[in-house]
């Protein structure tokens, strides 16, 4: 059984940015109550980083997944959200592995897997736990639904 899941890095990195973030909103926060005359980039660091800290947390934490493949099917689990997902291979309609060159020697890999009720999956390399044997799974198992898949 494989299981894919977010990388311990990903989720100090993003922990500690959302930590360090909660941390910087809350002081500004207050310095907004308690003062009667509070400085222009007070606001400025408080629209700024309100909508960063909402979009990591949601796009993060609450978006957690865990993906197990294996027994010819996928399942997908949300912990956060406590929700389950099954499918057989056979309701994989299509699956890509997108690549990026994103400079002279960097590639970057997702892998978007779209399912027979219009869910779609997306991983990135960089951010899950064996994304290479995932890739190779699909690859032996159904690579005649290897496809395009629109952006």
């Amino acid at each position: 059984m494989i299981v894919a899941k977010p990388r311990t890095s990903t989720l100090f990195s993003f922990g500690t940015f959302t930590l360090l973030g909660t941390l910087a909103l809350a002081m500004n926060v207050s310095v907004l109550l308690t003062s009667p005359t509070p400085r222009w980039y007070t606001y400025a660091i408080l629209v700024v980083l309100l909508p960063l800290l909402v979009f990591v947390v949601i796009r993060v934490f609450l978006r957690y997944k865990v993906v197990r493949a294996g027994n010819n099917q996928l399942e997908l689990s949300f912990p956060v959200l406590r929700t389950k997902h099954a499918y057989k291979l056979e309701h994989v309609a299509l699956w890509q592995e997108n690549v990026v060159r994103t400079g002279k020697n960097r590639v970057y890999k997702e892998l978007a897997i779209r399912f027979a009720d219009g869910r779609t999956l997306k991983m990135g390399h960089q951010e899950i736990t064996e994304y290479p044997r995932l890739v190779a799974y699909l690859g032996q198992k159904i690579p005649k639904k290897r496809g395009g898949l629109g952006k």
